[in-house]
């Protein structure tokens, strides 16, 4: 049984050549090493060796698609997404019941000065 991931919050970055690594299409797996998940190949610089530098990194909630034009952010800059998950338990059978109740994400970097400095969007 193969695993599908939600399309609820999954990302995917798109390279100067038109590469696209995406999460879900990749099943959440890094496919340049075998640590970490798609998302860590983001976030590490993966592929800009064979692909060029990353041009967009997007988002996606309630079948939309959010993006951030990477060519627009200041070059020290990373990714950021944290998903808001839930779990219930249904008391009477035991069923669980998980899913995504919201994502933010956006882009943070350290200014001149050396401050954190972060745009998050709120997707809920």
């Amino acid at each position: 049984m193969t695993k599908i991931l939600p399309y609820d919050t999954s990302c995917e970055a798109q390279y100067e050549d038109g590469y696209i690594l995406s999460e879900t299409a990749l099943d959440d797996v890094n496919p340049f090493t075998n640590e970490g998940n798609t998302f860590t190949a983001i976030l590490n610089n993966l592929a800009e060796a064979d692909h060029g530098r990353m041009v967009r990194f997007s988002v996606f909630w309630q079948d939309h698609r959010y993006d951030i034009d990477w060519t627009a952010v200041p070059e020290s800059a990373r990714p950021i997404r944290f998903r808001h998950g839930y779990s219930t338990i249904d008391n009477n059978t035991g069923q669980v019941s998980s899913g995504w109740s919201g994502c933010d994400f956006g882009v943070q970097w350290n200014d001149n000065e050396g401050a954190n400095q972060q745009e998050i969007i709120e997707l809920r």
